[in-house]
């Protein structure tokens, strides 16, 4: 029986304290785990840092999944109830790991 791969979701939000087309990229797995940012120059640029047109970053996401992942990239994370249930998940491992340390 082989692993379903693990949803990474693609995001990014305007940045405009950095640039007029800066924005901060984020990468969030579907169970919650927050594995990285990146603020890029546009969002053309989010998407190949973050590894969705690009091979960059890969190794974050094998070393945290190596039973195997997608990427999915949302245009609306706000909007998206994918990224809504993943950011809830995220917040209660935060109060965990708060809690314990």
């Amino acid at each position: 029986m082989s692993e379903e791969k693990v949803t990474i979701y693609l995001a990014c939000f305007p940045a405009p304290n950095w640039g007029p087309h800066d924005v901060l990229g984020f990468a969030l797995a579907e169970d919650g785990t927050g594995l990285l940012n990146h603020l890029s120059s546009s969002v053309e640029w989010s998407q190949h840092d973050l590894g969705l047109s690009s091979d960059w970053q890969h190794d974050v996401y094998n070393k945290a999944y190596p039973g195997g992942w997608q990427l999915v990239w949302l245009d609306e994370p706000d909007d998206d109830p994918r990224w809504r249930a993943a950011m809830a998940l995220n917040k209660v491992k935060v109060a965990e790991k708060e809690a314990v340390g």
